[in-house]
């Protein structure tokens, strides 16, 4: 499914990597990106909504990127719906500049979706490292977060496996 959705989106995927974050998961990669890092994601249910806030990802330039300066990155957010099969919404691009050693320094992301069942909201974090003319990317990654934290206000319910 997640096949679909990047292919959907533009992305050409080519091979799997370990990305390391609050947990081990699996991520879609071509290139030779460098180090990335996500964590949980919080859904907030708000009426017939669902408020979805994920910190911006931990990402550093290509190993040996041009000593000295600095890779431009940028990521988006999208949500999907694993239980309908569809992309539920997607980010603007946000960008940063970062070295091997710095990680970009870039915002994290709320999103609203439709709070309605059966879903089951996947939050996937493209993360994209640029060429020097700061446009084309050179290498790219899928981050998908590591825990769902469900709350229903300020109540906290526990952590699943999906936003619901």
């Amino acid at each position: 499914m997640i096949g679909k959705l990047t292919t959907a989106l533009a992305l050409t995927t080519t091979a799997g990597a370990l990305v390391f974050g609050a947990g081990t998961a699996i991520a879609d990669t071509t290139g030779h990106p460098g180090a990335a890092l996500t964590g949980q994601a919080t859904c907030t249910h708000r009426s017939d909504r669902i408020e979805i806030e994920i910190a911006a990802p931990i990402v550093y330039a290509q190993a040996g990127y041009r000593p000295g300066e600095h890779q431009l990155i940028r990521y988006r957010t999208v949500v999907y719906d694993a239980a309908k099969g569809t992309l539920a919404v997607a980010s603007e691009w946000e960008k940063g500049k970062a070295t091997d050693t710095k990680a970009a320094d870039m915002d994290g992301a709320e999103l609203r979706v439709l709070r309605n069942d059966p879903n089951a909201y996947k939050v996937i974090q493209q993360v994209e490292w640029l060429a020097p003319d700061g446009e084309n990317p050179v290498a790219s990654t899928d981050l998908y977060a590591t825990g769902y934290q469900i709350k229903d206000g300020r109540t906290v319910l526990g952590t699943f496996e999906y936003c619901q």
